[in-house]
């Protein structure tokens, strides 16, 4: 019947309760708002005293408390007359009114415990002379309904406030959900090329292996030539798999591609390429172009070609791109820029993902931002040494 009150400020409400009884006891005793005493003092006191302490309960138990006041303020009326104060009636019906309409969750409960409290104060109204008659019911009956419309409001407006918590909640675990598929997504990808390349070198170790071993009785120098191809293929493959640590693949490998990973050498025809399709690209290439290992060379192609893909899509009429390869003593410094009107590589925000994790695997930095002047740019920069 109730919302669960999370951390219940339990001491605040019994401090609300027992500050309340003593100071309804302290009107009642010295008579503070001029009320005319009727029956026994005692009783009296001990009606206060109920419904007062009552309220260190009135957000655990809303309903509970409100019965528990009506009892208190209402039922000896109906066999005696007792004197009734502001502060010992009247204010703890009003805080248990608010306290049903704030936290009580059923409507039917709720309807209950209005129709008991407005018995209440007829009851009041017309055992207690000194309290009103009949015709001021409906005046008395206004701020019991402002204590109620008050709380009800509130309890609207808090669950309002839940919704878009929850509603945000759940927004941020969905875009996490898929950032995270996104990354499974390439690093699976990734995985695969990455295996075509390993499996390749060990294969060309040993066809040279039983090379060497078919020369080494015969002609132990020719021997030399592919023992020195083992050794330098064997450690593209040890720097290949240094860079496949740590990196997760779910789920069983697709079917294998059996096409040669394209690197550098394909930017040109990739290049082509996409000016067939509408988007004119320049290609410059400075430095002393010279062979990589495969895993640098495919990370650079595919990043041209996502930031091409994405200009392509995203980049307006009329949008030209550029893409500048240099050949630096330890790094290839690779960049893409366009001079379209969006932020053409942005995108969905997985394709920046994919780069992000293809330079990050080879030990690369990647950044991706508009220019100032118009357009978007992405710089590759990745180190040509092992990470």
């Amino acid at each position: 019947m109730t919302d669960a009150v999370d951390e219940t400020p339990r001491l605040t409400d019994a401090a609300l309760a027992i500050g309340l009884a003593v100071f309804a006891q302290l009107n009642l005793r010295f008579n503070l708002d001029n009320s005319t005493p009727y029956g026994s003092p005692f009783a009296a006191a001990a009606v206060v005293a109920i419904a007062t302490l009552a309220l260190a309960w009135w957000r655990r138990r809303p309903l509970a408390t409100l019965c528990v006041v009506v009892a208190a303020t209402a039922i000896p009326e109906l066999f005696t007359r007792l004197t009734v104060t502001l502060w010992g009636h009247f204010v703890p019906l009003l805080i248990a009114v608010y306290g049903l309409a704030r936290w009580c969750a059923s409507r039917r409960w709720t309807a209950v415990g209005i129709g008991l409290a407005v018995a209440a104060i007829v009851v009041l109204m017309l055992r207690v002379p000194s309290v009103g008659t009949a015709s001021n019911i409906p005046f008395t009956l206004v701020p019991v309904t402002a204590a109620f419309v008050a709380g009800r409001v509130l309890r609207q407006r808090h669950a309002g406030h839940r919704e878009l918590a929850a509603r945000a909640s759940q927004l941020e675990a969905d875009r996490a959900a898929q950032i995270a598929s996104a990354v499974a997504d390439e690093r699976a990808r990734i995985a695969r090329e990455l295996h075509d390349i390993v499996a390749h070198c060990v294969s060309v170790m040993v066809v040279q292996a039983g090379a060497s071993e078919d020369l080494l009785d015969r002609d132990p120098e020719r021997a030399r030539a592919p023992l020195r191809a083992v050794q330098e293929t064997g450690r593209l493959a040890v720097a290949e798999l240094g860079r496949m640590l740590g990196l997760l693949r779910d789920g069983g490998p697709a079917r294998p591609d059996l096409a040669p990973q394209p690197g550098t050498e394909q930017l040109p025809e990739l290049a082509d390429r996409m000016s067939g399709l509408g988007l004119p690209v320049g290609l410059t290439v400075s430095g002393d172009p010279r062979p990589l290992p495969p895993g640098v060379e495919l990370t650079a192609y595919r990043v041209v070609q996502e930031a091409l893909t994405n200009t392509l899509k995203h980049g307006g009429p009329g949008v030209t791109a550029r893409v500048e390869v240099r050949y630096l003593p330890r790094t290839l410094d690779v960049q893409v820029t366009d001079d379209g009107r969006t932020a053409s590589t942005a995108g969905s925000g997985h394709g920046l993902i994919g780069m992000t994790e293809r330079a990050s695997i080879c030990g690369g930095t990647i950044e991706a931002c508009a220019r100032p002047e118009g357009g978007f740019r992405v710089h590759l920069a990745l180190p040509l040494d092992p990470p």
